[in-house]
């Protein structure tokens, strides 16, 4: 008996040193500034302390706010990811489960290398640098900014990935982070300028990146937003739900370079993602390139295969041939299947291989193909630009086969019976939803209207709202208001006299689900 209670001791003493930790950070710390609490946080410079302090299976919290790689002036400073450690952001800093973090506001912890002066000249080279990480190093809920790696390129990483640097560089070096629920925007690097995924010379990189958008980074030679660096090594990411939008290269690819030459492999899996209005300025392939030839450019004796899913290539250009994807080797290729291509410009060998069974090239009709991140300006909210309107020919009409069970929304997945193409999940039941929400009670007076309608709002739990107002079309015309609210009732007068005669849509978005009223000018 006393050895079974001695045991049950020792069982309970390890179970209790071996628990996970909560590191919480805050950009100026508070209390005893010993990351125990949100009262008690760590300051922002002391991030990756707490990452490198913390074990497998530990937590590193971060709210709302901006986090420089360094204190100094030195470049060459980044944040690293640590296996067995998830590093989540975008809290509000009074949250006690991981459950009560919002993100249906948009992204709100910044990650950014603007060290030093004003403006990129002197940023930081790489905002994170990764190396020797397996699939337990993961980051959620991060904007990745400012990184400006503007050194002349060399195989082992110089000018290589601004905003992320996953180095699995040379035999036996492999990095392959699990990235979730960011945004990389305005980083610049020669290539690759987003993110770059290094597996040259026998090294192996497999990333994943999960509800992420690229969006404004510039490479000063290739490769916008993304880099797979598969020469003589691998390098092949997986990315889901994931949007590459109004990224530059001065020269080639606007968006994401594939390239496996050398006897190496570089094979991009890419699952109900977008590739809109990316550019590449002085040459070929706006939205992505697959490419097996060796540096020489002479021979082909790598692999490359870029494989979409459910995807959108659409609006992307390029002053050379090939506006949307370039085709460059011997055996290299690019398999589409239920995905929305344009095929304008496009040419042989630049054309989708196998198949191509379910693909189209049709207009997808998004929201705002112009206004990306929607009117409020702020990605991941429910006034995105890439959102698809009501007669969008991509709703319904994807393969189920392999995809996540929400959208970059977090919304369900397969809201019917059939996947949609592209990032967002259209939820086509809330045309029809003319009940009270019960959270939610909407009163419209004058319905139908000849100029200004009236609209009551009365909710009965403090909540994260977004009211929009849409045609019947479902283009986004006007945001009504958004953000958060308490319980009470609140008055909106909406002005209708500039639209045509015809049937409108108030619709709310809130934490409890998506409600939709009708409304009719006369």
């Amino acid at each position: 008996m006393k050895t079974n209670i001695l045991l049950s001791v020792i069982f309970i003493v390890f179970v209790l040193k071996t628990q996970a930790a909560v590191r919480y950070v805050t950009p100026s710390g508070a209390g005893t500034l010993d990351g125990s609490s949100w009262v008690n946080a760590l300051p922002g410079t002391s991030l990756q302390a707490a990452i490198n302090a913390s074990s497998v299976t530990d937590e590193v919290w971060v709210a709302a706010g901006t986090y420089y790689t360094t204190t100094t002036t030195n470049r060459t400073i980044s944040f690293a990811m640590r296996n067995g450690v998830t590093i989540y952001g975008s809290f509000a800093g009074t949250e006690t489960l991981l459950s009560e973090r919002v993100l249906t506001n948009g992204l709100t912890s910044i990650l950014s290398g603007e060290i030093g002066i004003a403006g990129n000249v002197d940023n930081s080279y790489k905002v994170i640098y990764n190396q020797e990480l397996d699939n337990t190093a993961i980051i959620d809920g991060f904007i990745i900014e400012g990184g400006n790696d503007d050194r002349n390129p060399t195989n082992s990483g110089n000018g290589l990935g601004g905003g992320m640097y996953n180095h699995g560089y040379n035999t036996g070096g492999y990095c392959h982070p699990i990235v979730r629920n960011c945004l990389f925007r305005n980083n610049t690097a020669s290539w690759g300028a987003g993110a770059f995924n290094n597996g040259y010379g026998g090294g192996n990189t497999l990333p994943t990146y999960i509800n992420c958008i690229f969006s404004q980074n510039h490479a000063l030679i290739e490769a916008g937003g993304m880099d797979s660096y598969g020469v003589g090594g691998t390098a092949s990411p997986t990315v889901i739900n994931s949007i590459f939008y109004e990224n530059t290269s001065a020269t080639n690819v606007g968006a994401m370079y594939a390239w496996g030459g050398n006897g190496g492999n570089c094979h991009p899996m890419l699952i109900n993602c977008a590739f809109v209005n990316n550019m590449a300025l002085n040459g070929y392939g706006g939205a992505f390139i697959a490419d097996n030839l060796d540096p020489s450019g002479g021979t082909s004796s790598g692999s490359c295969t870029v494989t979409l899913q459910n995807c959108i290539v659409w609006n992307n250009s390029a002053t050379g041939v090939s506006p949307q994807f370039y085709v460059r080797g011997t055996g290299a290729e690019v398999v589409a299947t239920y995905s929305d291509i344009s095929l304008t410009g496009q040419s042989f060998p630049h054309v989708i291989s196998g198949t191509g069974t379910g693909n189209i090239d049709i207009n997808p009709l998004f929201l705002d193909i112009a206004s990306g991140a929607g009117i409020d300006g702020i990605w991941m909210t429910a006034d995105d630009g890439l959102q698809l309107q009501n007669s969008s020919p991509c709703i319904d009409t994807g393969d189920n086969a392999g995809v996540p069970l929400i959208d970059i929304l977090s919304n369900d997945r397969i809201f019917n019976t059939t996947v949609d193409i592209g990032a967002y999940e259209f939820d086509s039941t809330t045309l029809n939803v003319e009940d009270n929400a019960p959270k939610v009670e909407m009163v419209l007076y004058p319905n139908p209207t000849n100029e200004v309608i009236n609209l009551t709002l009365h909710i009965s739990e403090a909540d994260t709202i977004a009211l929009l107002l849409f045609d019947s079309n479902g283009q986004l015309i006007k945001t009504i208001d958004k953000g958060k609210v308490t319980t009470g009732t609140f008055q909106y007068q909406i002005d209708l006299s500039k639209q045509q005669t015809g049937v409108y849509f108030i619709k709310i978005y809130t934490s409890k689900g998506t409600y939709i009223r009708k409304v009719i000018r006369k």
